[in-house]
């Protein structure tokens, strides 16, 4: 009986070819746009560069080597402009900034001159992180300046001393040795968008049990002395296996397509055991919850609505949208409790940090826990329904 209740699944399944192109290209259209567009914020280059103008009365030595210093970063693109209107070199000539700064400013600083400014012209949109940044740039030109006069007063060698940022250097530190990734938008938005597009099996499983509930092809089947056990398990092997090919799916759009398109390429260095663990606590997490909603709903367009909403709250506090790292401490902290941000942090564990079992191993029991909640309360409404 097990084999005609899995046949007739498969075929409903394959039947929906709406739902099926929600499940696979809805991710991939989301995967390609995340991964080209937070490209930069993981990379150490821009596209296109700010814009910055520094105006002054005269462009002289200081005001030059102040345009060298800023340029030395590669978020940011000087030069000495003569600014006459604020707003059209912002909104006009398109830049990001303006810089009014005196071109003796490296004299009034020495003099501790209190009326002295500089200040900074920017659009309302304009982040603070990327003001404080300038604004470090330009201190440290001028800090660098001033350290170089009193450094050849004193006649000593400026060259290795004033040189000393290149020697800073970052190393990335990975829980897994000989685990090396650089971290890229496509490692962070291939996992997003995937365990995403896994909790939208919620379509097509609430849309086919709803509608059997409907025709009594439920009851039928109860009829024949089936019991119910078998009948959820009917519904959830053939949608895990379709998780599963959305996973392997995924991945492979990572590796192959976002680099035809200008993106990175998915780097896969993570054990493929632990990939395949977290998909499937994923898949049993997302199947136990869409069985739960065909249950609580009465209709499909009810389904449709609460499931849908449902996802993208969970989506919204777990980090697929918004990425965790930019979200105050409370919502971070809030964020704990969404089983998407269960799934994303597992595969980020493997993907990015090289994470062990012992990683993740919290974040797979939350998931198999809520699932099996999910699963009871779908069983205990389903009998009740009787």
């Amino acid at each position: 009986m097990f084999k005609y209740l899995l046949k007739k699944e498969f075929t409903l399944i394959f039947r929906d070819l709406h739902a099926l192109l929600v499940l696979f290209v809805m991710p991939v259209i989301f995967i390609l746009i995340m991964s080209l567009a937070l490209k930069n914020s993981y990379s150490n280059s821009v596209d296109t560069p700010l814009k910055v103008a520094i105006t002054s009365s005269k462009n002289n030595k200081s005001i030059k080597t102040m345009i060298e210093s800023i340029n030395e970063n590669n978020f940011f693109d000087a030069n000495f402009l003569k600014v006459k209107d604020n707003k059209e070199t912002l909104y006009i000539e398109n830049y990001d900034f303006i810089v009014d700064i005196q071109r003796n400013y490296i004299e009034r600083i020495k003099l501790n001159d209190k009326n002295f400014n500089v200040i900074i012209y920017s659009k309302p949109d304009t982040s603070l992180q990327k003001i404080e940044i300038l604004k470090k740039l330009i201190s440290s030109a001028s800090t660098k300046l001033i350290l170089e006069d009193l450094m050849l007063a004193q006649k000593i060698d400026t060259k290795n001393v004033l040189d000393f940022e290149s020697k800073i250097q970052n190393s990335y530190v990975y829980k897994k040795d000989g685990f090396e990734v650089t971290p890229t938008s496509v490692q962070q938005s291939v996992p997003a968008w995937l365990v995403f597009s896994m909790f939208f099996i919620l379509i097509p499983i609430s849309n086919t049990f709803i509608n059997e509930k409907a025709f009594g092809t439920i009851d039928r089947i109860r009829s024949i002395n089936v019991s119910l056990f078998p009948i959820l398990l009917g519904k959830i092997v053939p949608y895990y296996f379709i998780n599963q090919v959305q996973v392997v799916f995924m991945i492979l759009v990572g590796i192959y397509i976002v680099p035809l398109l200008g993106g990175d390429s998915l780097v896969i260095q993570g054990s493929i055991p632990l990939i395949f663990l977290i998909s499937s606590a994923v898949s049993f997490a997302s199947i136990s919850f869409a069985l739960l909603i065909a249950n609580i709903a009465k209709t499909t367009e009810e389904a449709t609505t609460i499931g849908g909403v449902s996802n993208i709250i969970l989506a919204a506090i777990g980090g697929i949208m918004v990425p965790k790292f930019v979200m105050p401490k409370f919502m971070q902290d809030f964020s704990e409790y969404s089983p998407m941000s269960w799934g994303l942090e597992s595969f980020l564990e493997v993907f990015v940090r090289g994470g062990s079992f012992n990683d993740i191993s919290t974040y797979v029991y939350n998931m198999i826990t809520f699932a099996i909640i999910c699963l009871l309360l779908a069983y205990i409404l389903l009998k009740k329904r009787r």
